[in-house]
């Protein structure tokens, strides 16, 4: 089976605004197997679909759902709160949820499991503890570890390209490698562990050709309509 082609951020490369509301309708018009996405928790608790810890040097734990749009507005954008992602995608695609904190996994759950059945979606983190809280909270959610941090120590690296034992304790059912970790060699480990593979984010066409041949399950891109594209082809 070829790998899903998964749009991150929904189709960012294609919309204004990446995370955005137009970028997961596109994803969704252009054929996306997967809508990619991240989530924050405002001040006041508002659940939102948001990549970076800040905006405008503010954080977004420390600034209210309402204040946070008016200087979104400022630049053209409007941030959208998770509710408002689910009803757009609900019944158009499946969704690839990445938990940027730990704290609201209960919450997030209880939105996602009212819209989407639990073959329709997967959630994901770099956090061991809350891929952990997810499977405790629901053991039938789809969940996995992300690899590859920015700038991590060797022991971190180490952890990461041999993450067996990191898989085992917070029981994830799948690995989310950057590209540059997921080697040939591990990919036959992770194979051997029966986790599945989803790698990111893979945008040149060199690159996504290379893996749409390579046994892993999904391919997470900016560039989803060349990843399609591609992917008919073979």
């Amino acid at each position: 089976m070829k790998p899903y082609i998964i749009a991150h951020r929904g189709a960012s490369a294609l919309a204004k605004h990446e995370n955005s509301l137009e970028a997961f309708q596109i994803a969704i018009d252009i054929g996306s197997d997967y809508a990619e996405f991240d989530i924050r928790q405002t001040k006041d608790k508002k659940l939102i679909v948001f990549h970076d810890p800040s905006y405008k040097g503010r954080p977004i734990d420390s600034i209210t759902y309402e204040e946070l749009n008016l200087l979104a507005a400022k630049e053209g954008l409007h941030i959208p709160l998770l509710h408002q992602v689910l009803e757009l995608c609900a019944n158009h695609i499946k969704l690839d949820i990445e938990l940027k904190e730990t704290g609201f996994e209960e919450e997030v759950i209880h939105a996602v499991t009212n819209s989407f059945s639990y073959e329709n979606f997967m959630i994901k983190s770099f956090l061991d503890d809350c891929v952990s809280n997810i499977k405790k909270l629901d053991p039938k959610i789809k969940a996995g570890l992300l690899l590859g941090v920015p700038k991590a120590s060797k022991t971190v690296r180490l952890s990461e390209y041999f993450p067996k034992k990191r898989l085992k304790r917070c029981k994830a059912d799948f690995v989310s490698p950057n590209k540059r970790l997921a080697t040939l060699g591990f990919i036959f480990r992770m194979r051997c562990l029966k986790k599945d593979i989803y790698v990111w984010t893979i945008n040149r066409e060199k690159t996504i050709n290379k893996f749409l041949r390579r046994s892993i399950q999904g391919i997470i891109t900016d560039r989803p309509d060349i990843a399609i594209a591609m992917k008919d082809k073979l």
